[in-house]
């Protein structure tokens, strides 16, 4: 598996949708972040944490299927949380920002990045030859067992002589 360069997305994304983003895990870790507020290896404040864990309640009171997002209006920004069930994308916007038109963008961007990083993290099995391994363990037993065996003579002779 390699490992995946959060700063990099960062700075595309940056450049794509001219908003600073961060990009957190589904436990609210800081991957990546060009927001200062929300700065690289934090954790995501617990009060916000707690209201996206709880969108799905959120989404039963208001006779909802899900929420996928919700914007937070700031005296000179808006922060937009986004979430997949594997990422929490933060964006930062200015105030005069269309959100009903940079919020499908973020969403299939992070679609994208989920489905993206699912592929890639899904572990290869092969599958085991239990028979093989059973009958290499059978041979040593055996040889053991021989060799135990094989030098009873002496060892009772020597008992003998010692006594």
């Amino acid at each position: 598996m390699s490992e995946i360069d959060y700063d990099e997305i960062i700075n595309q994304l940056e450049k794509e949708l001219n908003a600073q983003c961060a990009i957190a895990n589904k436990y609210g870790i800081i991957l990546g972040s060009a927001i200062k507020e929300f700065s690289k290896g934090r954790v995501i404040p617990q009060k916000i944490l707690e209201l996206i864990s709880n969108r799905k309640d959120i989404a039963d009171v208001l006779s909802l299927d899900m929420i996928t997002s919700f914007a937070l209006e700031a005296k000179e920004n808006n922060y937009l949380f986004t979430f997949s069930d594997q990422f929490i994308l933060i964006s930062k916007l200015g105030l005069d920002v269309n959100l009903a038109k940079f919020m499908p963008s973020i969403r299939m961007f992070l679609k994208n990045l989920s489905n993206k990083i699912l592929t890639r993290d899904k572990p290869e099995f092969s599958t085991f030859d239990f028979s093989k391994e059973l009958s290499q363990m059978e041979e040593t037993l055996k040889e053991e067992s021989v060799g135990k065996d094989k030098y009873s003579i002496v060892k009772d002779l020597i008992k003998y002589i010692s006594e």
